[in-house]
């Protein structure tokens, strides 16, 4: 029977997962090469949409009950193996790259910041009008998350952004003990007229789980 894979961990941490997970799945766990992963034998997935929604939402609550005593390495919904060898065999291909991760990200959470436009897409407008205006929407997108990173610069031990179809999203990662600092300051600051500004976490680091190239 295949298995769903959870998350990751340091193993000397020696964390209990909770006791059950996807369709009220044993959640169990192999350690090896100084990785604890866990995971719940599943035989196949519901095609509807009601089932397949409850199965990614009890995922992510394994996930998170996980997240919440250590750092994780979460995988993808839905990761699939064929057996404990195939995924002992995982692990102890990536043990290097999975373990860097893990020491650098202890303590640590990632908080999010979704900036994005009230105003009516310009979409509909002339070409030239609409680089035009997309320009200074991107200028605008791009200011308001350096305002963001600045405010927030004490606390923050990383910090990455990119664009999205919806606006712009930054991802900082600070200790866990700063997530309240973090969203405290991010809702004080002063945000230009038609910029909606978003804070949610904490989450696991995932954003940061490969390390920046020098």
């Amino acid at each position: 029977m295949p298995l769903l894979l959870y998350c990751m961990i340091e193993a000397e941490l020696q964390v209990a997962p909770p006791s059950q997970g996807v369709q009220e799945a044993a959640v169990e766990q192999v350690c090896d090469a100084g990785l604890c992963c866990f995971y719940s034998h599943i035989e196949r997935f519901a095609s509807d949409p009601a089932s397949a929604k409850a199965s990614a939402l009890r995922f992510h609550e394994v996930v998170s009950f996980v997240f919440g005593h250590a750092a994780v390495v979460p995988f993808r919904f839905p990761t699939l193996v064929a057996d404990v060898n195939e995924l002992t065999s995982h692990l102890r291909a990536h043990a290097a790259e999975y373990r860097d991760a893990l020491v650098r990200l202890r303590g640590m959470v990632q908080m999010e910041v979704r900036i994005a436009s009230s105003a009516p897409d310009p979409s509909r407008q002339s070409g030239a009008q609409y680089l035009h205006d997309r320009r200074e929407h991107l200028a605008e997108l791009r200011n308001a998350a350096s305002d963001v990173r600045r405010t927030t610069q004490s606390v923050l031990a990383g910090w990455r952004e990119r664009e999205t179809n919806k606006g712009w999203r930054c991802y900082a990662l600070v200790g866990r003990a700063q997530t309240s600092r973090f969203q405290e300051m991010v809702r004080s600051l002063k945000v230009p007229e038609g910029l909606l500004l978003t804070v949610t976490g904490p989450w696991p680091a995932t954003e940061f789980i490969k390390s920046e190239s020098p």
